[in-house]
């Protein structure tokens, strides 16, 4: 706000437009997100919703997305979606070694569960197949 007998200047207009916005965006994150939600995640992070926002890559190479540890009982979750026209595979390695099939990433989301029976490193790599664009993937543990 400006000084009383003064003429508004881009300068303060500018910094009063950036007041309003953060406290806008302040209250609708305390809207959206209760008291009792947030208690109930207490410790794990919040992972993007939006696969544009994943981590990607487009390397026809291995590259890891995910590196890790588990122990006993943990399930492994991942979410991977390819841009259009474009292919990819992912694979799960324990301890340096590969387990499972490849999965296949597509343009479509998709879900894969991998159950992990002991104490390991793991590691998910991921990498494109075909076309131009980007492959994406989101996983996590629990």
């Amino acid at each position: 706000m400006t000084r009383v007998n003064r003429p508004d200047t881009l300068l303060t207009e500018l910094r009063e437009l950036r007041r309003r916005l953060r406290l806008l965006e302040s209250s609708r994150m305390r809207a959206a997100a209760p008291a009792a939600a947030m208690r109930a995640v207490e410790g794990t992070p919040l992972l993007p919703a939006r696969p544009s926002d994943w981590p990607s890559t487009d390397s026809a190479d291995w590259e890891v997305a995910l590196d890790g540890s588990a122990t006993a009982g943990n399930t492994l979750v991942i979410r991977t979606v390819a841009d259009q026209d474009t292919t990819g595979t992912a694979r799960v390695t324990v301890d340096g070694n590969v387990v499972g099939d490849e999965i296949f990433i597509a343009s479509d989301l998709a879900r894969h569960t991998v159950f992990i029976d002991r104490v390991a490193e793991i590691a998910v790599e991921v990498r494109r197949t075909s076309g131009s664009g980007s492959i994406r993937l989101q996983a996590w543990l629990t």
